[in-house]
């Protein structure tokens, strides 16, 4: 079996599987966490934009830096794009858990970052 074929046959489906997943998840802790302005994304290519304000949509760029420091001392590694953005760009091997481990970390990464 090829890269190509590897791709189509296994990858493409859980790169969609795991993106509706992360997702979901995202758009849920979005309900719970008024900084998240934005979620949106492409399959495993995700950006989550914080906010000071939903309104006004003022960038928290300040925010968003702890948060990627709170990830990285749990062990999520997670880039900025942008001010205020968070990109989650995970492996296309992810699986559903590591899926799920992510989103918890994540959120107490935001949780953290909020005292």
């Amino acid at each position: 079996m090829n890269i190509f074929e590897l791709l189509e046959r296994e990858l493409l489906q859980n790169c969609q599987e795991r993106g509706e997943q992360l997702m979901a998840g995202l758009r849920e802790l979005q309900k719970k966490h008024e900084s998240i302005g934005d979620v949106r994304g492409l399959g495993l290519m995700i950006g989550i934009e914080f906010v000071k304000d939903r309104e006004t949509k003022e960038p928290a760029v300040e925010l968003r830096n702890r948060i990627i420091q709170e990830c990285f001392k749990r062990g999520l590694i997670i880039l900025g794009a942008g001010d205020s953005t968070i990109r989650f760009s995970p492996p296309l091997v992810i699986d559903q858990e590591q899926a799920d481990i992510a989103l918890s970390i994540f959120d107490e990464a935001i949780s953290a970052s909020l005292e």
